[in-house]
């Protein structure tokens, strides 16, 4: 019945676009979503706790199948599809649909949900953000509190655009995460005027930190600033044992990278350990 009902809904903004067509689909090993004849398909990619190693959340990684070559496209590929800000909308939409109910149909428990939101959503929306995106997740049975919209802030360049829709997410209860700080544009002055929930270190600091001692002692420094403006800190593209240890030993609460698992279709679930944890020497 729930996807029915999105189905509707989609179909619905499908005609005041582009005319009707198929947005969703279910089999036996998921949903997937339709667009501009790509099939969009989820793959999660977990995050876990620093000290216990054990996933606490999953970020959604949109993995969208050109059902001609067989072979999957980079996210990039399936956005540069949407042609006006009002497609942009619809495609941001329907793929976090398609994740939300690949995440609960594996019955994840107490796990929280990442989700990308695109900077082309965020400017294309005018106000009332979340508004029809907490409508949709409701149909997919989650709740705004279990999920973290990951933003990656220095794809926005108005500022007040950007507090005005995170403080609307905030309101409904999601919470905030800020996406690859470190890169491009980012700066300090994001951080306290935005004031996200949790900010996700981007991989190249940690890479940095693993070769040049003086990125190694700011790390630790950084996460600092992070913890003293109330949020946690992810360190993410983590790839080494000796990444892990830096990231752990400058105080990242949570950790994300190939070195503790790759992108897959279904979740990793408590109690499970990562092929690289369960080596004792990884921890060493």
């Amino acid at each position: 019945m729930a996807l029915e009902a999105l189905q509707q809904h989609f179909r619905t903004e499908q005609e005041t676009l582009w005319g009707d067509g198929l947005a969703l689909s279910a089999a036996a090993d998921g949903v997937s979503g339709h667009f501009a004849r790509l099939r969009l398909h989820s793959h999660f990619q977990p995050l876990l706790d620093a000290v216990t190693l054990q996933p606490l959340a999953h970020e959604a990684l949109l993995r969208p199948l050109d059902p001609h070559s067989g072979a999957y496209l980079p996210p990039s590929a399936a956005f540069a599809c949407a042609r006006t800000p009002q497609e942009a909308v619809y495609l941001d939409r329907l793929c976090r649909v398609v994740h939300a109910l690949n995440f609960v149909r594996q019955q994840p428990g107490r796990q929280l949900l990442f989700l990308n939101v695109s900077g082309r959503h965020l400017a294309a929306v005018a106000q009332e953000h979340g508004a029809a995106f907490e409508r949709l997740l409701a149909l997919c049975g989650l709740q705004p509190q279990q999920v973290v919209l990951e933003i990656l802030e220095a794809s926005v360049d108005q500022l007040e655009l950007l507090q005005t829709a995170l403080q609307a997410y905030r309101k409904r209860g999601f919470r905030i995460a800020m996406d690859d700080f470190g890169c491009q544009h980012s700066n300090f002055d994001r951080l306290w005027q935005l004031t996200p929930d949790l900010v996700k270190l981007d991989r190249h600091l940690i890479q940095q930190a693993e070769v040049n001692p003086r990125a190694r002692l700011i790390l630790p420094k950084l996460i600092g600033i992070i913890h003293d403006l109330g949020a946690q800190a992810v360190c993410e593209g983590i790839e080494t044992a000796q990444q892990h240890r830096l990231c752990v030993d400058a105080g990242s609460d949570l950790l994300q990278g190939y070195y503790y698992a790759r992108p897959q279709p279904t979740l990793l679930r408590d109690g499970a350990a990562t092929p690289a944890v369960s080596r004792p020497a990884a921890l060493a």
